[in-house]
């Protein structure tokens, strides 16, 4: 598949007239049906290297590409942007009811999907994977790819099912893994656990002159939260992602906020699948900061 294709691909669905650093060599490897392993920080165009070559693909042999990936609201949120586009893009994970779930499933196997994107967990619920095998595939993406390593047991046990998963859809099928971060272990262990043939490996640079790290001295929890008002109130106009250690931190947090006049909510695994979704649509549309 010549470059030359990829750029009009690149232009006419994305509206990009051209690929930010690294993405052309890896589109390209993914496109002609190449394992690939990816090791790209946030923000510097992960998406865009499994879903170039999934359309690119999908023009030759009218598959769908399958993604696999841990994280709920980068699901959604991936979906929506490639529907915006006008790609048929779908998702079943948890957040969905069974008939939600079924109505991706029958669309799936009538071949209308460019992409569907499934959390882990769903590779284990019996006769999934066989329905999977009833179409034919252009590209397995594995994103958060460093969970088969460093967290596979623990964290997310499906992920050690993807080989085998693999194996029963089609074990010629290209495969790229990425992640933001993996040692030379973890990116052994990738290669190894998901069975890449011979993969083409990229590593980008790291070097984000847009961040800023600070470390400041610990203090008490009234001042802590009067210094995170001070900075939002600083910050007019600019939304924000608060991390704690644990649900009732972010809770009381999120309280707090709204108690001095910051739109504010908690988000975190302990809410139910439609109040998390409603929340994530709120941060998504700007409703909350």
């Amino acid at each position: 598949m010549p470059a030359s294709h990829l750029s009009s691909l690149l232009l006419d669905v994305f509206g990009h007239a051209a690929f930010r650093p690294s993405q052309e060599e890896v589109c390209l490897a993914a496109a002609q049906g190449k394992d690939v392993l990816l090791v790209m920080p946030i923000g510097a165009g992960k998406s865009l290297c499994y879903q170039l070559p999934g359309l690119a693909r999908r023009k030759v042999s009218g598959g769908c590409t399958l993604v696999v990936s841990p994280l709920l609201s980068l699901i959604e949120d991936q979906v929506q942007k490639l529907q915006s586009l006008g790609i048929e893009a779908e998702r079943i994970h948890s957040g969905l009811s069974r008939e939600e779930s079924r109505a991706v499933c029958r669309r799936y196997l009538q071949g209308e999907l460019a992409f569907l994107f499934i959390a882990p967990e769903r590779l284990s619920v019996p006769g999934f994977v066989e329905m999977l095998a009833k179409r034919p595939l252009a590209l397995i993406a594995i994103d958060e790819a460093h969970c088969i390593s460093q967290w596979g047991h623990d964290f997310r046990p499906e992920y050690r099912r993807l080989r085998e998963m693999m194996s029963l859809i089609n074990d010629k099928l290209p495969v790229i893994a990425l992640t933001a971060t993996a040692t030379p272990k973890v990116q052994s262990d990738i290669v190894k656990n998901l069975g890449l043939r011979n993969p083409k490996i990229f590593i980008s640079s790291f070097n984000r002159s847009n961040l800023f790290y600070e470390i400041l001295p610990k203090i008490k929890k009234d001042q802590t939260v009067k210094s995170i008002v001070r900075f939002i109130s600083q910050n007019k106009g600019k939304s924000g992602i608060i991390y704690t250690l644990n649900r009732k931190t972010t809770e009381e947090l999120a309280e707090m906020l709204v108690a001095n006049g910051i739109k504010a909510v908690a988000y975190h695994a302990g809410l139910d699948s439609k109040l998390r979704a409603d929340r994530q649509d709120m941060f998504l549309n700007e409703d909350v900061q």
